[in-house]
């Protein structure tokens, strides 16, 4: 895939002062503070609750088998309305204030590259954010380790799978925002590696429902396929809108939108949506870690979704990092046992980071609303 140049990105700001005071991190006999910074009260908050339930799930059985070498695991919420702005402060409370080990469990691309820059300032790991922008990855950020591809892989792949089904005149609808902007690019390589053009290419603003104006432009294209690089309410909202219209075409959002909330959301035209997925499928009886995800969702009433299952596989890579760093760990010690899972098998689905490698996975799969609301493969 074409990389381009990435455009500068401004430098969060933190007081000197604040960085001076950030403690080395030793947890001692204390509890391993884990901290989140996340939307608990915005547009995300239903994946996020999600995600959370499935790794606090996973963390209080860890705590009732002893821990780890006799230490709880501590996860610390913060909730940042999904604003990057308040993301900064969240995250540097959580470090500076609080002491947390790393960081853990965030969500959105403008939020994630906002964390990452307080994470290199105070030298503290960040593990699994749903965030998928290209500077995420590359160049490898010493402390930002990623457990999904790129948002611009997935729709990359995307346009090639909607060609391989017939599809030839291909629009798109992007937030505008830094996962839009980021993630668009893919689609156009797809479409160029396809020899193709776009059909109609159209934006939201981030934040908003109000999606008239892309949904008419949509339908004036007689495009055969869009591609929704959005949220989930405002992709909902367009999808909703193209059927009203009498749109029936293939509609077609990244694994950002992989959750039940969305399912609800789309209401009665959920049916043939088609969602990319970047982790195995919760409901999967032939994956050894999908059967172990369902018996801890069944112990501890969760949800089982794609972004529960997210939220399990960051969960168990956080205490297996903890485990690697040692009896006494230290934000260094996570950064080096993150750096030593070149294979971390979890059970069929495979993590893998490395000292210039900090993309856990680069898995991207195709599932299809059923009838039932449920992804099918």
């Amino acid at each position: 895939m074409r990389i381009k140049p990435l455009l500068a990105r401004a430098a969060v700001a933190l007081t000197l002062s604040a960085l001076l005071a950030t403690p080395v991190f030793a947890q001692g006999k204390g509890d391993l503070l884990i901290g989140q910074t996340a939307d608990q009260s915005g547009p995300q908050k239903a994946p996020v609750k999600e995600m959370t339930d499935a790794a606090r799930a996973y963390f209080e059985k860890v705590n009732k088998a002893g821990g780890i070498d006799g230490h709880k695991i501590v996860l610390i919420s913060i909730d940042d309305g999904y604003d990057p702005k308040r993301s900064v402060t969240a995250a540097t409370e959580l470090i500076t204030q609080k002491n947390v080990l790393m960081l853990a469990l965030g969500r959105g691309t403008a939020n994630a590259e906002a964390v990452m820059q307080v994470a290199m300032s105070t030298k503290t790991p960040v593990v699994g954010y749903v965030g998928g922008s290209l500077i995420l990855h590359t160049p490898p950020k010493r402390y930002f380790f990623n457990l999904r591809p790129p948002y611009r892989v997935e729709a990359e792949r995307a346009i090639g799978q909607l060609v391989a089904q017939g599809a030839s005149r291909i629009a798109t609808v992007y937030t505008d925002d830094a996962f839009g902007k980021d993630a668009v690019e893919g689609f156009y390589e797809g479409l160029k590696a396809n020899k193709l053009v776009a059909a109609a290419i159209t934006t939201i603003p981030r934040g908003d429902v109000k999606v008239d104006d892309a949904v008419a432009k949509i339908i004036a294209s007689k495009a055969d396929a869009v591609v929704g690089i959005c949220i989930p309410k405002p992709c909902s909202m367009v999808v909703k809108g193209l059927r009203a219209a009498g749109y029936t075409g293939r509609f077609l959002s990244l694994s950002n939108t992989s959750s039940s909330t969305y399912v609800k959301e789309l209401e009665g035209a959920a049916r043939g949506v088609i969602v990319t997925q970047v982790f195995p499928a919760p409901d999967s009886v032939a994956i050894a870690m999908s059967n172990e995800f369902q018996k801890l969702a069944n112990e501890y009433k969760f949800e089982k979704s794609y972004a529960s299952m997210e939220g399990y596989v960051n969960a168990r890579v956080v205490v297996e990092a903890i485990r690697r760093a040692g009896p006494s760990p230290s934000r260094e010690g996570i950064v080096k046992a993150l750096e030593s899972m070149r294979n971390f098998d979890l059970g069929g689905f495979v993590i893998g980071f490395g000292p210039d490698d900090r993309t856990g996975s680069s898995e991207v799969n195709l599932t299809i609303i059923g009838r039932d609301g449920r992804f099918m493969r």
